[in-house]
């Protein structure tokens, strides 16, 4: 993984598909959904027979310096985020919320 991207809790955060580019949106999704929406479009386009790769499978693997193990393999997917820091990209404006929220803690 590089070092730039960060992994989202993709029950809790929050996307947004408003940006610059409005021309790079996903249809099938709401502008503002969170990542288990995105899990669910993806494991929606595989067939039953491909969701065995989600659920996992019964296999052998072989690693350098190892004996076969036997055992399951299945394919992980996460939802990862890489901020943007570039100069000609506005950021946030900061939440006039923020002070009143930092009164909480």
């Amino acid at each position: 993984m590089d070092d730039n991207w960060i992994n989202l809790d993709p029950e809790n955060d929050v996307i947004s598909q408003k940006s610059n580019n409005v021309e790079n949106t996903i249809e099938a999704l709401p502008y503002i959904f969170n990542g288990m929406e995105i899990v669910d479009q993806v494991l929606n386009k595989f067939s039953e027979e491909e969701q065995v790769l989600i659920d996992g499978f019964e296999c052998k693997v072989l690693q350098p310096g190892k004996k076969w193990q036997i055992g399951k393999i299945r394919i992980n997917l996460k939802i990862e985020f890489q901020a943007d820091h570039s100069p000609d990209r506005p950021t946030e404006p900061e939440s006039p919320l923020d002070d009143i929220r930092k009164m909480d803690s």
